[in-house]
């Protein structure tokens, strides 16, 4: 069975002793951080995580393991922050143009012009949930 869910303090030295997901747990944040992981029969097989400011969360790091469904994995990631995210009060899931590009835009992040900033995908989470259906 696979679970998407927050990451956990007996999570710790389980991602920190595999070097594909050390980097959910090894990056300095600016703020508040956060990071939820995909679950396998008790296999983490990857994980999205960040920081907060306010209504505003940044993504900074999206891992998984190789897998034939790498994608829908990733996938279930982005809008398990999201929806985490917004119990918590976020109101805007900013990314950055990478190679997961197509997977947020997918759920509906939109580009916009960050005035030479690297965060120039958004999410506006309540209207990600208002919509009828999630991408």
């Amino acid at each position: 069975m696979i679970t998407f869910r927050k990451i956990e303090m007996q999570d710790i030295d389980r991602i920190y002793g595999n070097e594909a997901l050390r980097p959910l747990i090894a990056v300095s944040a600016q703020g508040e951080r956060f990071a939820v992981v995909v679950e396998e029969d008790g296999v983490i097989k990857g994980g999205i995580s960040g920081y907060r400011e306010g209504e505003s969360a940044f993504i900074q790091h999206v891992v998984v393991l190789p897998s034939l469904d790498k994608d829908a994995l990733m996938d279930g990631l982005v809008r398990s922050l999201a929806y985490i995210l917004d119990g918590d009060g976020v109101r805007k899931l900013f990314a950055v143009k990478d190679e997961n590009q197509h997977i947020y835009e997918k759920i509906g992040f939109k580009c916009f012009d960050s005035q030479g900033g690297e965060w120039c995908l958004a999410l506006d989470i309540q209207s990600f949930f208002g919509q009828k259906a999630c991408g």
